[in-house]
This record gives C-alpha cells, sequence and structure tokens, in this order.
C-alpha cells in the first residue's frame, strides 16, 4: 500500500502542534517534505515515526529552557537568576536527568530534544569548505556541539555554535550562507531567543560549552556517534545533582 501523504495542516494536527512548527522542521532537515507546485507534503510514515517518539510532556519555554542551561553550567553561570527562578529549574533538571538516565542514546535524545527543543532555533546553512575555519573563530559564533573539543567530535568538516538573532544576518551575508537541506548543511546555528545585549547572556560561551548544552546538541545530530556522545555528556551532571 502506498504510504499516505498529508499537507502541512493535517501533520500539525496530528502532531498537536502549529503549522509554524511544521515548517520550521521541514526548513532544518529533521521532517522530510516535498514540494508539489506551492504546497508541502508529508508522508504519514515519517509523521508517525515522530509522534512515537515524542516523549511525554511539552517543551519547556526559551526562558525555562535557558534557566535550565544556566543552572547547570558551572562557574556561577546561574548567579543572575532569582532564588525562585533557580530552585524551580534546579527541579527541572533533576526531573530531565531521571528521564535520561537510561544507557539508550536514542531514548536519551528524545527527552532531551523534546524538553530544551525551545533553547534557540536551530538553523542550517551551506558554506564554502574555505570560509569554516574563519567562521569558527568569528566572534558572533560562540561554538558548540560537535565544533567543541569537549564534545569529542572534531567535525572540522561542520561548524556549529550559538549566535544572537541580531547579528546572524551579518553571518549569512558576510560568509554567503545559504539555507540547506540537512544531508547538505556544513553550518549549524542556534539562533539563542534573546538580544545580544540581554543579561541572561552575558556567558554566552559558558553555557554553550557546558555539558547539558553539548548534549542537547549533540542530540539533535543523527549518528550514533553523537548521541552516545550526549549520553556521556550528561553523566557529571547525573553525579552532581
Amino acid at each position: 500500500m502506498a504510504n499516505a501523504q498529508m499537507s502541512v495542516a493535517e501533520a500539525a494536527e496530528m502532531l498537536g502542534v502549529h503549522p509554524q512548527r511544521i515548517h520550521q522542521r521541514i526548513r532544518d532537515g529533521s521532517l522530510p517534505a516535498e514540494k508539489i507546485g506551492h504546497q508541502w507534503v508529508l508522508e504519514m510514515d515519517d509523521l508517525r515515526r515522530i509522534e512515537r517518539h515524542a516523549g511525554p510532556g511539552r517543551p519547556l519555554s526559551s526562558k525555562s529552557a535557558w534557566d535550565l542551561l544556566l543552572v547547570a553550567g558551572e562557574g556561577g553561570a546561574s548567579a543572575g537568576l532569582s532564588p525562585s527562578a533557580r530552585s524551580r529549574a534546579r527541579s527541572r533538571l533533576r526531573l530531565l536527568l531521571s528521564h535520561t538516565s537510561s544507557d539508550d542514546p536514542d531514548d536519551v535524545a528524545v527527552h532531551l530534544v523534546r524538553a530544551l527543543g525551545n533553547r534557540a532555533e536551530r538553523r542550517l546553512f551551506a558554506a564554502s569548505p574555505r570560509d569554516l575555519p574563519a567562521l569558527r573563530d568569528d566572534q558572533r559564533v560562540h561554538l558548540s556541539g560537535v565544533s567543541l573539543p569537549a564534545s569529542n567530535m572534531s567535525v572540522a568538516a561542520v561548524a556549529e555554535g550559538y549566535v544572537h538573532p541580531d547579528e546572524l544576518d551579518g553571518l549569512v551575508d558576510d560568509y554567503l550562507l545559504s539555507p540547506a537541506a540537512r544531508s547538505r548543511a556544513n553550518v549549524i546555528l542556534h539562533v539563542v531567543p534573546f538580544a545580544s545585549s540581554s543579561p541572561a547572556l552575558a556567558g554566552l560561551d559558558a553555557v554553550a560549552g557546558s555539558p547539558l548544552a553539548i548534549a542537547a546538541d549533540l542530540a539533535e545530530h543523527d549518528g550514533i556517534r553523537e548521541r552516545n556522545e550526549a549520553l556521556r555528556s550528561l553523566a557529571g551532571l547525573h553525579a552532581r545533582f
């Protein structure tokens, strides 16, 4: 039997999300789709796979996700949080860690992506391989994921990092970045939901390099090696919290 196809609106209704979220996943390559005329069409089997692995609970809001990253960081990263916000974040972190105590990398990835998906908008681009070293050295890019030595990945062919939303256009223009599907992308930019002047981002480098952020970034990759390293990155947090 042929695999049934659905529109974006039908897919959003099936998954219980806004159609904009479906479009976002199509753009970042995490949801396969085919454009027929002016409309995107999705396969039922792909949607069932996402529905099956969606996991319990709702994703955290952007602020709650960042509070979680701050309390999981080291060196006083959470000093700017109020005592009540810090307490809530620590409780949420313990709950998340209890869900990620499995030895199954895929199970861990599901919970991390589900809980922390709103920490940033994941944008995929293609760039000239010659520009990747300069892009990684650019002060506007706060290296994360596979671009950090702490991830144990050392992927020279990819540049990954967090950027402020008011600096994204400049990076796109300076390095001639073009939007790309997951299979072609060699630049992964996590666009944070705050302006660069926000006090919440004073220590963005420290947060991007923290074990929880590294684990969340690696969990969004498809490879088993990245997901195994996400599991390893969480090991220290389990001991601390």
